[in-house]
Protein backbone atom coordinates (compact mmCIF):
# COMPACT_ATOMS: atom_id res chain seq x y z
CA UNK A 1 0.00 0.00 0.00
CA UNK A 2 1.49 3.34 -1.08
CA UNK A 3 1.66 6.12 1.49
CA UNK A 4 0.04 9.33 0.31
CA UNK A 5 0.97 12.60 2.01
CA UNK A 6 -2.23 13.78 3.66
CA UNK A 7 -2.12 17.58 4.07
CA UNK A 8 -5.32 17.58 6.16
CA UNK A 9 -3.84 15.05 8.59
CA UNK A 10 -0.62 17.06 8.78
CA UNK A 11 -2.55 20.20 9.68
CA UNK A 12 -4.44 18.28 12.37
CA UNK A 13 -1.14 16.91 13.72
CA UNK A 14 0.42 20.39 13.92
CA UNK A 15 -2.73 21.74 15.57
CA UNK A 16 -2.72 18.83 18.00
CA UNK A 17 0.90 19.42 18.94
CA UNK A 18 0.30 23.14 19.46
CA UNK A 19 -2.66 22.32 21.73
CA UNK A 20 -0.97 19.46 23.61
CA UNK A 21 2.59 20.70 24.12
CA UNK A 22 1.71 23.14 26.93
CA UNK A 23 -0.12 20.34 28.76
CA UNK A 24 2.70 17.83 28.24
CA UNK A 25 5.35 20.37 29.30
CA UNK A 26 3.14 21.58 32.19
CA UNK A 27 3.73 25.24 31.29
CA UNK A 28 2.64 27.86 28.80
CA UNK A 29 4.53 27.86 25.53
CA UNK A 30 4.48 31.11 23.56
CA UNK A 31 4.71 31.33 19.78
CA UNK A 32 4.46 27.65 18.93
CA UNK A 33 5.07 27.21 15.22
CA UNK A 34 6.38 24.49 12.92
CA UNK A 35 9.94 25.80 13.20
CA UNK A 36 10.11 25.56 16.99
CA UNK A 37 12.78 23.09 18.07
CA UNK A 38 11.25 20.52 20.41
CA UNK A 39 14.30 20.02 22.62
CA UNK A 40 14.66 23.79 23.02
CA UNK A 41 11.21 23.63 24.64
CA UNK A 42 12.56 21.11 27.14
CA UNK A 43 10.91 18.07 25.58
CA UNK A 44 12.73 14.96 26.74
CA UNK A 45 12.24 11.29 25.92
CA UNK A 46 9.45 10.75 28.47
CA UNK A 47 7.57 13.89 27.46
CA UNK A 48 8.03 13.04 23.76
CA UNK A 49 6.39 9.67 24.35
CA UNK A 50 3.60 11.35 26.32
CA UNK A 51 3.05 13.81 23.46
CA UNK A 52 2.87 10.99 20.90
CA UNK A 53 0.39 9.02 23.03
CA UNK A 54 -1.77 12.11 23.50
CA UNK A 55 -1.69 12.77 19.74
CA UNK A 56 -2.71 9.18 19.02
CA UNK A 57 -5.70 9.51 21.28
CA UNK A 58 -6.73 13.00 20.15
CA UNK A 59 -6.42 12.27 16.41
CA UNK A 60 -7.46 8.59 16.51
CA UNK A 61 -4.28 7.42 14.79
CA UNK A 62 -1.46 5.03 15.60
CA UNK A 63 2.16 6.15 15.49
CA UNK A 64 4.98 3.62 15.16
CA UNK A 65 7.40 5.09 17.69
CA UNK A 66 10.03 2.49 16.81
CA UNK A 67 10.50 4.19 13.42
CA UNK A 68 11.23 7.67 14.79
CA UNK A 69 14.77 8.90 14.19
CA UNK A 70 16.43 11.76 16.04
CA UNK A 71 16.02 14.04 13.01
CA UNK A 72 12.26 13.50 13.11
CA UNK A 73 12.20 15.12 16.54
CA UNK A 74 14.02 18.28 15.52
CA UNK A 75 11.00 20.57 15.34
CA UNK A 76 7.22 20.66 15.41
CA UNK A 77 7.26 20.55 11.58
CA UNK A 78 9.65 17.60 11.23
CA UNK A 79 7.68 15.58 13.77
CA UNK A 80 4.42 16.48 11.98
CA UNK A 81 5.95 15.28 8.70
CA UNK A 82 7.02 11.98 10.28
CA UNK A 83 3.63 11.37 11.91
CA UNK A 84 1.77 12.22 8.70
CA UNK A 85 3.89 9.79 6.68
CA UNK A 86 3.81 6.97 9.24
CA UNK A 87 0.39 7.27 10.89
CA UNK A 88 -2.06 4.42 10.69
CA UNK A 89 -5.59 5.78 10.68
CA UNK A 90 -8.81 3.94 11.32
CA UNK A 91 -10.06 4.83 7.81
Amino acid sequence: MEQVFDQDLRERVVGGMVALLPRVLKRDVADLSEGVRLFDLGLGSASTLELLLELEEALEIQIDVEEIAEGDLESVGTLADFITKHALTDD
